[in-house]
């Protein structure tokens, strides 16, 4: 039997589209047209094939509902991507299943056909994009062997794709996952195929074999990017993430300096400030460690916060993605909660405009903070990513459901283990400075106690692999110099 099928787009498209399926052995059984102007005719006398307009867009659901099509071919123009993310959306929501199909204009402009169609994140965040000092870049990067720890990581992976256009001498790539690894030197390759590089599938974790690979390789800077990210996944695991992110960094920064590297740039969060974590504390432990050891060495070393980055790997706009794709309901935790949002190219790039601004000649040990602008409310972001699929939030309390065509629920699923109502980017004892690039603030943090430092690492070192995850996380709790203002910083009476 063959497949029935209608077609989604301006009529003169879907006429076009229906001449090229005639052309196959078997095309599909052409119901109709639903079109995205105005339907005031069934026919057009200029059409060479004469197929109904079943209706506008605006009554897909109803033409779904009485044609019953197996399948949807959606041919719209390129710059019509969110109303093609729409379409799509609310197809998947009815069952039909759904083929793009680009027109012939686009297709001779070199646009393909697509799969999925991104949300434009700069506008879901409402900022512009930011601007970087390339000839500062250029001139730290240039010429010089990179290193990139955690490279098929996202933040990971773009810094290695714009290091690239910089032209250094060499990109070593450092990951432990053998498919991440795989994709990001398959993309530098293609790109950028005479750029000398070095996919080493490697876990920093390994104190001894990260240092002979350093010896190997002898970079001149590094990003240190790997680090276990998730935060209710760290709080059952504990030890995993002193291990990871405490200790690779550690095995990171020591081989670094060991090498005589130039810089060394640790990408940490903010969710070190005021750790509520393990993830935040481990990972505020792993800054004081790199604080420690840039006072006596003579590379140059810096940490980076910034906050959440959309898009990245298992970040809230993949699950949202899949929920609406499903139906509903879109998640959030708490209406209350607040967090601080960037886009992987702007954390990225923003990370490598720090690392120009590390000299040591000049200072270095600063923790680089970068302008993350207001924080969003993830409700609000949650309701705008919604319509940027051509549909409606629906919350608790304004209606009964989010059933009706165009409608999606919201349900709120509380505060999940670790997590804060708000993140904040420096601690109430360090002192702001501007630096030479707008986006870019530098914080002066207070070096630590090098006596406490070394017992810190005594007391985790014996305890990185321990399977008693209760005495870990005790552990970890006690050593966080700032985690007694932690249980406080997000009481409900404060963030309500």
């Amino acid at each position: 039997m063959r497949t029935t099928a209608i077609i989604i787009g301006p009529r003169a498209a879907c006429v076009m589209l229906e001449g090229q399926l005639a052309q196959l052995p078997t095309p599909p059984v052409v119901l109709g047209y639903v079109v995205t102007g105005a339907a005031t005719v069934a026919f057009a006398a200029t059409d060479d094939i004469a197929t109904p307009t079943l209706g506008t867009l605006d009554e897909l659901e109803a033409v779904c509902a009485t044609r019953r099509p197996a399948l949807a071919l959606v041919v719209l123009p390129a710059p019509m991507c969110e109303l093609l993310l729409s379409v799509r959306t609310r197809l998947r929501r009815l069952g039909v299943a759904d083929r793009y199909m680009p027109t012939l204009e686009d297709q001779l402009a070199g646009v393909g056909p697509r799969t999925e169609v991104d949300v434009d994140l700069q506008r879901l965040i409402g900022r512009a994009p930011r601007t970087l000092d390339e000839a500062a870049i250029r001139a730290v990067v240039g010429g010089r062997t990179v290193m990139v720890t955690g490279a098929g990581g996202s933040i990971g992976s773009e810094l290695c794709r714009i290091i690239a256009r910089y032209e250094p001498g060499k990109i070593v790539f450092v990951e432990r996952s053998e498919n991440a690894l795989f994709e990001i030197d398959r993309q530098i390759a293609r790109r950028y195929p005479n750029l000398p590089r070095r996919a080493a599938l490697h876990d920093v974790v390994d104190a001894q074999a990260t240092l002979e690979l350093f010896r190997e390789e002898e970079p001149d800077i590094v990003f240190h990017a790997a680090a276990h990210k998730h935060v209710p996944m760290m709080e059952d695991h504990p030890s995993l993430a002193v291990d990871n992110n405490l200790f690779g960094t550690k095995s990171a920064v020591d081989a670094a300096i060991a090498v005589g590297a130039e810089r060394f740039v640790m990408v940490s969060t903010d969710k070190a400030v005021h750790p509520t974590s393990i993830m935040g504390s481990t990972k505020r432990l792993a800054e004081l460690y790199v604080q420690h050891v840039n006072r006596a060495s003579s590379t140059a070393c810096s940490l980076v916060r910034f906050g959440n980055v959309l898009g990245s790997s298992g970040s809230v706009l993949e699950t949202w993605k899949r929920q609406i794709a499903d139906g509903g309901p879109v998640t959030v935790t708490d209406p209350r909660m607040t967090r601080y949002f960037m886009s992987i190219p702007e954390a990225a790039s923003l990370v490598i405009q720090a690392a120009a601004l590390t000299d040591r000649s000049v200072s270095s040990g600063e923790v680089f903070v970068l302008d993350m602008g207001e924080p969003f409310r993830v409700v609000d972001l949650a309701a705008r990513f919604i319509e940027m699929h051509g549909l409606t939030a629906i919350f608790p309390g304004t209606s009964a459901r989010g059933t009706h065509a165009g409608e999606i629920e919201v349900a709120y699923t509380g505060i999940r283990p670790g997590e804060k109502l708000y993140e904040e980017l420096a601690l109430d004892a360090e002192v702001i400075h501007e630096t030479r690039h707008p986006d870019i603030r530098s914080w002066g943090l207070p070096m630590p106690d090098a006596a406490w430092v070394n017992a810190m690492v005594a007391t985790l070192e014996p305890n990185r692999r321990s399977r008693d995850a209760a005495k870990v996380a005790a552990l970890v709790r006690e050593l966080v110099p700032e985690r007694a203002h932690a249980d406080t910083v997000n009481a409900p009476a404060a963030a309500a």
